[in-house]
């Protein structure tokens, strides 16, 4: 014996003695079955060397039994959240009428607050009523259906709240608004990091401006610098002395001006030249020293002008000739021809009008 069709794959055969068994589990609501009987074919042969065949056809009734629980058909609807109409919802199950209907429904506790839902008059349909009005919107509602013999089973349908009246429901496309708002995040985020770029590079711009502005003090500016004049001479031996670098002084102080500190009106002292006469030296230094002072467009701080040492063998004589004795002898009549700078210190010895 052989099975020549089994379309489900439920049968086996005994190849001697024909005996047919179930190797799988048997479903009614199968597509298979056709009205409650599954078709199998069978096939005998004999032992002859040209065996005869024969078909013999298997028809196998299913009886029912309550194993499918009842579901709903219509999964999505729109409703107005403004005097909405009662939706219909239909309610199936595959399995015979003895375990089907009368059908009973019950809300979970997450929808009871804004929706309810009875059976209709058949207790073959659902009648799901919005009872609050809702934002417009995409919500989910969650119910329990049973059947005559208490087999049941959660089915959640999608209600699209719209912003209208009544049965006539026109509104926006709530689907396409809640699909579009990973669009509008990303939009959002987008701009936000834009910004954040646009900040980071302003940062980065002021940061470089500030390192090429130039510092408070230039290398070049006058304030707490030192200037160097020349130095002066060697000393009494150095015979190559020109006494015409003595004004160097003069001509090296800073050109800075400061009319914010005196009048504009005051008058710039007059530097007088170096003279031609040496015996003048000493009033031409005393007096390029007070117009030096007393300059205005000289800078707010003490200005130091160093001049080169006269040097050795001037017309006035050397200092180093005097010597101090105490004999009284020494003739001091001789500073008399020194010069006014000198005056005070030959009345002193001189014996001049000064030591009364």
């Amino acid at each position: 014996y052989s099975v020549i069709s089994d379309p489900a794959g439920w049968l086996n055969v005994n190849t001697s003695t024909g005996v047919i068994t179930v190797r799988d589990k048997m479903d009614r609501e199968s597509i298979f079955v056709k009205e409650d009987r599954y078709t199998a074919l069978i096939g005998a042969y004999d032992d002859d060397p040209v065996p005869a065949t024969g078909t013999g056809t298997l028809v196998i009734a299913l009886e029912d039994v309550n194993d499918n629980a009842p579901s709903i058909e219509e999964r999505k609807f729109s409703v107005c959240n403004k005097k909405p109409a009662p939706q219909l919802l239909t309610v199936t199950d595959t399995d015979g009428p003895r375990f089907t209907s009368p059908f009973s429904v019950s809300l979970l506790d997450s929808a009871k607050v804004n929706w309810t839902a009875r059976m209709n008059g058949t207790k073959t349909g659902i009648i799901l009523m919005l009872n609050s009005e809702l934002e417009s919107g995409v919500y989910s509602v969650a119910m329990s259906v049973s059947d005559n013999h208490g087999l049941s089973q959660v089915s959640t349908v999608t209600a699209s709240v719209c912003d209208c009246t009544g049965d006539e429901v026109v509104c926006k496309d709530v689907r396409a608004a809640a699909a579009g708002m990973p669009i509008i995040l990303g939009i959002l985020a987008g701009v936000l990091l834009l910004l954040m770029l646009v900040l980071l590079l302003l940062l980065f711009l002021r940061r470089r401006r500030r390192e090429k502005e130039p510092p408070l003090l230039q290398d070049d500016d006058l304030r707490d610098n030192i200037f160097y004049y020349d130095e002066e001479g060697g000393g009494e031996d150095d015979q190559d002395f020109d006494l015409g670098v003595l004004h160097r002084g003069l001509d090296n102080r800073p050109e800075v001006f400061r009319n914010d500190v005196v009048p504009a009106f005051m008058p710039a002292p007059i530097y007088k030249p170096l003279p031609a006469n040496p015996d003048d030296i000493g009033n031409f230094i005393g007096d390029n020293l007070k117009a030096a002072d007393n300059d205005p467009t000289a800078p707010p701080y003490d200005s130091l002008l160093v001049f080169d040492y006269e040097g050795a063998g001037s017309e006035a004589g050397s200092l180093s000739s005097l010597n101090s004795s105490s004999d009284g002898d020494q003739d001091y009549d001789c500073l008399n021809d020194w010069g006014p700078r000198f005056k005070k210190l030959a009345d002193m010895y001189g014996g001049g009008d000064d030591m009364l």
